[in-house]
């Protein structure tokens, strides 16, 4: 038989509203985070996206240090503030084929 969880709204909302995450919600409480999830639902709170959100970014800037300059991955992600992966990223949906290794 499942047991029953004494979770406050206001608790709940003030330490979520306060920056607590769904996961370190459900540790202090002993659950599971989609019970967490679910009782903030019905506590009519607004859950916070668990995903990044895309970053903008200049596009010439990104061509010309990737195609015309032809710098590596890693001195393009440093100059942009990015991770390695967001510039694979961005290139690939950029369409840009992929460069050789250097010879």
């Amino acid at each position: 038989m499942p047991r029953r969880l004494s979770l406050p709204c206001d608790r709940l909302r003030a330490l979520y509203e306060a920056g607590a995450t769904t996961i370190t919600l459900a540790r202090q409480y002993h659950c599971n985070p989609v019970t967490i999830a679910r009782r903030l639902r019905q506590c009519g709170v607004a859950l916070r996206s668990g995903r990044f959100a895309a970053r903008p970014f200049d596009e010439a800037l990104f061509r010309r240090l990737y195609l015309e300059e032809r710098l590596p991955l890693t001195r393009i992600a440093n100059a942009l503030n990015v991770s390695v992966s967001t510039v694979g990223n961005w290139r690939r949906r950029l369409g840009i084929p992929p460069r050789g290794r250097p010879k």
